[in-house]
């Protein structure tokens, strides 16, 4: 488990020592109680699930579909907006459409 997904409070072990997660970026050792700044990229293990802050996934990944739908919904009121100041101009809106097919490309592979 990676560090940035443990909620304040939860414990958890890191080389071979017991931590309590204090701060988005800083865990403070349970034995010691000295505070250490954990990498991003830390491999941790969960000792317990019992801080009341836990983030639980109630709800299924988001699909391409979902974000697609979303993208469109930005894009579509961005465009609007800009129509209305009479601020879009072709070369603006060439732009933002190439930048909405390489959203899009990437999104679907």
């Amino acid at each position: 488990m990676k560090f940035k997904l443990l909620s304040i409070g939860q414990k958890f072990k890191y080389q071979n020592e017991v931590y309590v997660k204090a701060s988005p970026i800083v865990a403070s050792n349970v034995e010691t109680g000295h505070n250490k700044m954990i990498p991003a990229y830390a491999a941790l293990t969960l000792l317990d699930n019992t801080s009341e802050d836990v983030q639980t996934l109630t709800k299924e990944p988001l699909v391409a579909e979902e974000i697609l739908d979303a993208f469109n919904l930005f894009y579509g009121k961005c465009i609007a907006t800009l129509e209305k100041n009479n601020i879009l101009v072709p070369v603006i809106k060439d732009e933002f459409d190439k930048a909405r097919d390489e959203f899009i490309e990437k999104l679907i592979k």
